[in-house]
């Protein structure tokens, strides 16, 4: 069984929601319920990264007029905050590799252990087919299982049909990495915080640039799901579970799938510009709108 749930990261029209300490929330299992301050909601087992191990990668084709290039070191930096989170002087038990950029344009997860491979994949769309979501800036899809609550693919779709999205310091019109940087918190398993402040509240004011940079709870949060484990290291396997392809299901000949990862890269290149088993579940995971 798939089931689908839209949420959208969308507009502020709540400008006097209370601010909240200690508010961040897991995505569950169970549609619409989440799992708020380190409460466990019975039958609603939270999402997590088996393994405590992920890989990603960007959609060749870029858009929004940033070729594939910039926004792969965008996404870097986006999963950079995660990764890097203060968790009491300790890091996250957390290991996530850029697999590199791919070709698939697509949101899928293939369920088929033969000869269809996957890819969690970071895209634009020009078209946006969501069509309940015409403010989003982006979209986070997850699939998992309902059971455990292990995550198997997570895709993020950029809205490029309805905004503009820049990563400079001027000029700045939909940020993106400050969009990035709340979406890879929902690739992660977290869900909307009800910290005005945090990043991961569902509401982006167009032209700001704050969601760059993680509060304490974005960090308490990312920390509940991944507590601090020197064993999580390159050795961990962030392979997909039926292993890694560039291409989508179509285009997946017989042999042509990639089933092991590639290279991790050692170095990053300097920024161009002034920013320094059982029934499988599928929801998108993101209302994040504009101010």
């Amino acid at each position: 069984m798939v089931r689908s749930t839209p949420a959208i990261f969308a507009a502020l029209t709540a400008l006097f929601v209370a601010t909240r300490a200690d508010a961040y929330c897991r995505s569950t299992v169970c549609k619409d319920i989440d799992a708020c301050d380190g409460e466990e909601v019975p039958g609603c087992p939270p999402l997590y990264w088996p393994g405590n191990c992920v890989g990603y990668s960007v959609q060749q084709d870029g858009g929004s007029g940033l070729d594939a290039d910039t926004v792969d070191l965008i996404a870097d930096l986006a999963f950079d905050q995660w990764r890097g989170a203060d968790c009491g002087g300790e890091k996250p038990g957390l290991f996530i590799q850029n697999f590199g950029q791919v070709q698939c344009h697509a949101v899928e997860y293939n369920n088929d252990a033969t000869d269809a491979a996957n890819a969690n994949i970071v895209l634009f769309s020009d078209d946006w087919p969501h069509s309940e979501a015409t403010h989003t800036f982006a979209l986070t899809t997850t699939t998992y299982d309902p059971v455990t609550g292990e995550l198997l693919n997570a895709d993020i779709e950029l809205n490029a049909r309805d905004h503009h999205f820049t990563v400079n310091d001027d000029a700045i019109e939909a940020d993106l990495l400050s969009v990035l940087t709340h979406e890879t918190g929902h690739f992660l398993g977290l869900a909307h915080s009800e910290d005005t402040d945090a990043t991961m509240f569902p509401f982006y004011e167009e032209g700001t640039t704050e969601l760059r940079t993680l509060t304490a709870d974005d960090m308490e949060g990312i920390c509940a799901i991944y507590p601090p484990d020197p064993s999580i290291d390159a050795s961990c396997n962030p392979l997909p579970r039926h292993g890694f392809s560039p291409l989508c299901r179509d285009d997946q000949n017989e042999g042509r799938c990639t089933i092991s990862a590639p290279a991790s890269r050692s170095t990053r290149e300097a920024l161009p510009f002034a920013l320094v088993a059982a029934a499988l579940a599928m929801r998108a995971r993101s209302r994040f709108k504009r101010r």
